[in-house]
């Protein structure tokens, strides 16, 4: 059996989780809590695509612990982003730009402080022992393998049906679950079928 792609595979990510766990931890900056949360997003998304053929209850242990520090992120990437925002959308002397970066930059410490205190709860030697348990596990089966393929196809019908759903009643909700179930979609291509995820990008 081939081993886990460097850039694709579980292990790798979850590593990486660690290294950014670090890097944000040093002044939650916009680029390594962001980083941060891609990492998280990756090994929530490759666990959900595992736990549907691997009953180990670790998977979900480990999906629930990186959800806990992905939500813990979520206000303050937000905060960042729409500081990001404002700052282009406007010029330098504008009035109504200044105040709200400030009214933001304000909210930012409090946001910064709350994932401060998630990070430093986040239990990172648990998450090694994952890393040691379900890396092997995750390379069970091969990348691109009928099983994988399968699985897309169940994403790209829940995605379908949810698409249907938004064009008869385009509501924020279902217009947020329409981008949740796509992103699920990509997720399995992209981790699991990276072959195809090769052609598709491309075209």
């Amino acid at each position: 059996m081939k081993p886990e792609s460097q850039s694709v595979g579980l292990g790798h990510w979850m590593q990486r989780v660690l290294r950014e766990c670090t890097a944000a931890s040093q002044d939650l900056a916009v680029d390594p809590v962001h980083d941060l949360r891609v990492a998280l997003r990756r090994c929530r998304s490759m666990a959900d695509g595992v736990m549907a053929i691997d009953p180990d209850p670790a998977w979900r242990e480990m999906k629930r612990s990186g959800k806990q520090l992905f939500s813990s992120l979520g206000a303050l990437r937000d905060l960042q982003v729409m500081e990001e925002w404002a700052g282009k959308l406007a010029p330098a002397d504008d009035l109504a730009r200044a105040k709200l970066l400030q009214f933001l930059f304000q909210r930012e410490e409090s946001a910064k402080s709350d994932a401060a205190q998630a990070l430093a709860q986040f239990d990172r030697k648990q998450w090694k022992r994952w890393i040691a348990h379900l890396s092997p596990r995750a390379v069970r089966l091969k990348l691109g393998s009928v099983v994988y393929q399968h699985l897309a196809l169940e994403r790209w019908t829940e995605a379908c049906a949810l698409h249907r759903k938004a064009m008869r009643s385009p509501s924020p909700h279902a217009l947020h679950s329409l981008r949740i179930g796509i992103k699920r979609l990509r997720y399995v291509v992209e981790n699991f079928l990276p072959e195809h995820h090769a052609r598709w990008k491309e075209g």
